[in-house]
């Protein structure tokens, strides 16, 4: 009789779980006879059962159901909300009664008479039905598939399935073990051949037991519909539900651990977020609000989005909240980005709502939210639309316990990493890399993308060891989606790696996930990526990699815009700024690169001429320290004593006073420092070559103009072709210069812009438009005016 009892139980509570949206999805489509037999059919299968296990309560109960339903089959009555609700109710109650039998409590002792007086409430004749308050759209899973038969199942205890995934990760021990015990001998073709088969059943056997843990979120989405349908009657609004990713899995645990965020998130987006249909019509807006959750796995992750399309979060109003509060002051509140003002809504005791009500409203929640997402090793992000909605999108791990990961090294120890968190691995010493260093910290630029840097050694108080061989830098993606360089001494191999739990002590570091037993036997540390992250005060709120960094934005101080600077020590000893945008790197380089020619500077780099702006001649040192300068086309080296720190300016100086490479003075921190000018340091470089156009000389025999003009064409910067193109049109852009009239009578043929030249120092008449060879600035203007 127990086995009995505990198997009803079970299939009860299921069931259960999976009518609460069915019933919902079914008021809003009652035409839908799928629906209403498998719920009809639910308080049949407990009826039938009660009877013969002796709980007359669920039998009492589910009868009075059956017949509601049996009348509305029947068409002898119409499901209007208030039967959904009853109907709703009967199921509370037997779910209820369920969990108490389950847990061996006592039975609730509440009268069921009102709950069957309600359903036997409405007249026997037929009704219309009222308007349903939610309409619910699933996307493609086994609840749109009614007609389908269920696969065939057993029950197992979770006990059971746990042990099994224990006895598969020591399989993968020993398998990993005995792989390197063969890497250690001499090579054998028949006995790798079978560890080959041997690894192939184990790793079919991992997967396999892997997915037993595994559920279809549509188990998560199932309690959403019902709590919809409920809030949105209480609150007077109507609410266009949707769902979609239900057939994605996920490990049972993280499915519960999940529930009760996911329900919180849409409480509030239905009670703070969607307006009521009045308020909406007054927007010009719909009545009915939408609410999508969605989901989907990326990687070893599982994205779920919560999207509404109603008021959004108002940050004044959180500002407001927190002044009041005492949480922050006016000067900090006026520094705020948009962002930081938007992440005060996980702060205790802050809440946007007017008032405080029975559904939310006291600050309660949206700290409790994040910190259980974040405890399971998950995060949250917002996208914020005041006035148009707001987008919550939660990532989550899969917590398989069986994962590929990275074998590194770090300080003459080893150390492991998810291989999911891995985006990118190459040495410090590949050329699509640059590392420099600014204020104390590194950029890594890869591509043109640039990450925040930092070694691990610093990071756990490591010795750096002197090696060889290049360092290794990877670009690591922490659970947030924010990308980050990580320098490591190497990165060993890659495998499967079996994680286990660390001690408490080890764990409350932050920087750990657990540890794991490699091939090698010694147990390693499992990094956390995220964990570094926060661990080096690195940025977690970005989804993706930047082609600047934060520091270089703009933001507003007290109505006065502020941009980022950086601090420097000029070589005449004075302190300066100069707009952080506009330097493309910091470098040491030798003294001897450097040189100077006609009253201008220059530096010698990778076999090209780099102007350098300032004369850094007679200085006596080995290094010299530059700032590399971009205005967006040209480049150029900027000398100076030392690079002090990054700060914050005012766009314009706080005094005006222009006068050769300086624009002002402002006044950071309590210091006032001279503001260089941008404009003034381009402005005094050499002179650009003009753009390059090609000249076509049209006498290809004659020595001086081949010995002679060609080379003064090419350092001017024009492309030189040598004789008239032969069976080929001239371009509209070339320009021919011809030294011999028969060279101008072919070039006036082809219909060319052309430059005539003479040998002779005076024309040989009015009419003689040439240019004297020799007259340098005659002729660049000639070939300028040809050009326009």
């Amino acid at each position: 009789m127990d086995e009995l009892l505990q198997e009803f139980i079970s299939e009860t509570q299921e069931t259960l779980e999976a009518l609460a949206g069915e019933v919902v999805a079914w008021e809003a489509d009652p035409s839908d006879r799928d629906r209403l037999d498998a719920i009809f059919r639910f308080f049949h299968t407990v009826k039938g059962s009660c009877g013969f296990l002796h709980l007359p309560r669920f039998e009492r109960l589910s009868h009075a159901a059956e017949d509601v339903l049996s009348d509305i089959r029947a068409g002898k009555r119409q499901p209007d909300a208030d039967t959904v609700t009853a109907v709703l109710g009967i199921m509370d109650r037997i779910a209820e009664l369920t969990h108490a039998i389950a847990v061996g409590a006592p039975l609730a002792q509440e009268d069921d008479d009102y709950l069957v007086a309600a359903l036997a409430a409405r007249d026997a004749g037929p009704v219309q039905p009222d308007a349903p308050a939610v309409a619910i759209h699933q996307g493609a899973g086994p609840q749109g598939a009614a007609t389908q038969a269920p696969p065939r199942t057993i029950r197992l205890p979770l006990t059971l399935i746990d042990q099994l995934m224990n006895g598969v990760s020591d399989m993968v021990l020993a398998r990993n073990e005995l792989a390197r015990q063969l890497r250690d001998r001499a090579s054998d073709p028949a006995l790798e051949g079978a560890f080959e088969r041997l690894s192939a059943c184990v790793a079919d056997m991992r997967d396999a037991i892997s997915r037993t843990r595994m559920q279809r979120i549509e188990r998560l989405f199932a309690a959403i519909p019902r709590t919809v349908r409920d809030l949105s009657r209480d609150l007077g609004k109507r609410i266009d539900l949707g769902l979609e990713g239900g057939d994605v899995e996920m490990d049972r645990e993280m499915v519960e651990m999940v529930v009760d965020p996911l329900v919180h998130i849409v409480r509030n987006s239905i009670d703070h977020g969607i307006e009521t249909p009045e308020r909406r019509r007054a927007l010009g807006k719909p009545e009915t609000g939408r609410l999508r959750l969605e989901a989907r796995q990326s990687g070893n992750q599982i994205v779920i989005e919560i999207s509404d399309d109603g008021a959004g979060i108002d940050t004044g109003r959180l500002v407001e909240k927190a002044l009041a509060a005492g949480r922050l002051t006016p000067d900090a509140a006026a520094r705020m980005s948009e962002a930081e003002k938007l992440d005060l809504i996980f702060q205790p005791g802050l809440s946007t709502a007017q008032a405080v009500t029975a559904i939310s409203g006291r600050g309660v929640g949206m700290d409790v939210v994040r910190a259980n997402i974040e405890r399971i090793g998950g995060t949250i992000g917002l996208d914020n639309h005041p006035g148009q909605g707001l987008r919550i999108t939660l990532r989550v791990p899969l917590t398989l316990t069986i994962i590929p990961g990275l074998v590194l090294r770090a300080g003459g120890l080893d150390f492991a990493i998810p291989r999911a968190s891995v985006v990118e691995i190459l040495h410090d010493t590949s050329n699509m890399l640059r590392i420099d260093e600014v204020g104390g910290a590194k950029i890594a630029t890869i591509r043109d993308v640039r990450h925040s840097m930092i070694d691990l050694e610093d990071i756990l108080a490591l010795p750096v060891p002197a090696q060889p061989e290049p360092r290794a830098l990877m670009v690591v993606r922490s659970a947030s989606g924010f990308p980050f360089a990580l320098g490591v001494s190497a990165v060993e191999n890659h495998e499967e790696l079996v994680i286990r739990p660390a001690s408490p002590l080890v764990m409350a570091s932050g920087i750990y996930a657990g540890m794991t037993l490699p091939d090698n036997g010694r147990p390693m540390l499992l990094l956390d990526a995220t964990g570094l992250a926060r661990k080096a005060s690195l940025p977690e709120t970005a989804e993706q990699p930047v082609a600047a960094s934060d520091d270089e934005k703009t933001d507003v101080s007290d109505g006065v815009e502020m941009v980022a600077a950086l601090r420097f020590e000029a070589l005449s000893g004075e302190r300066r700024l100069l707009q952080l945008s506009l330097i493309d790197r910091v470098e040491e380089l030798e003294a001897n690169l450097f040189g100077r020619s006609g009253g201008h500077g220059f530096v010698r780099l990778e076999g090209r001429i780099v102007p350098v702006i300032n004369d850094c001649h007679g200085l006596g040192r080995d290094r010299i320290s530059v700032l590399r300068l971009r205005d967006g086309a040209r480049e150029a080296y900027y000398a100076v004593g030392a690079v002090l720190d990054i700060v914050r300016m005012p766009a314009v100086p706080d005094m005006i006073a222009m006068h050769g490479h300086l624009s002002g003075v402002s006044v950071v921190e309590g210091e006032h420092l001279e503001v260089v000018n941008p404009f003034a340091l381009f402005a005094s470089l050499p002179g650009e070559a003009p753009a390059r156009s090609r000249c076509v000389l049209a006498d290809a025999e004659d020595g001086w103009a081949r010995e002679i003009l060609a080379p003064l064409l090419r350092h001017a910067g024009y492309d030189v072709l040598m004789g008239l193109p032969d069976g080929e049109a001239v371009d509209p852009s070339d320009i021919v210069l011809c030294t011999t009239s028969d060279a101008a009578q072919a070039a006036d043929l082809l219909g060319c812009r052309t430059v005539r030249l003479r040998a002779a120092p005076q024309p040989s008449g009015p009419q003689d438009a040439s240019i004297y060879r020799y007259d340098q600035d005659a002729l660049m203007a000639a070939i300028a005016g040809a050009r326009r």
